[in-house]
């Protein structure tokens, strides 16, 4: 458990602060959702796109990687939020393929 002290200024530095009344401080504000810029390609393009290549285009392997550029949306804690990264193209886990999302 943190501990928070709170110093009170001298008297002869500023008359005008009353002891008895709370003293708030200034925080800075987080970015409000309705201020968060949109991501271009909409949930269900993303999941159409992720569907139609589920498996490799070569050699059809089931095992396929989405590959995403670092631009994802952040929590409040600030970690990445699954699914708003850009999505550029997948990587087969089998044949070690890469091709372009479309």
């Amino acid at each position: 458990m943190s501990r928070l002290s709170v110093y009170w200024p001298d008297e002869t530095e500023s008359a005008e602060i009353v002891k008895d009344e709370p003293r708030i401080l200034p925080f800075p504000t987080l970015k409000k959702v309705t201020e968060i810029e949109s991501h271009p390609m909409d949930v269900v393009t993303r999941a159409r796109i992720l569907f139609a290549n589920r498996k490799c285009r070569d050699c059809g392997y089931p095992v396929v990687e989405p590959i995403e550029l670092q631009d994802s949306m952040t929590n409040l804690s600030g970690l990445a939020i699954p699914g708003t990264a850009t999505l550029i193209g997948f990587h087969c886990c089998g044949c070690q393929n890469e091709w372009p999302a479309c």
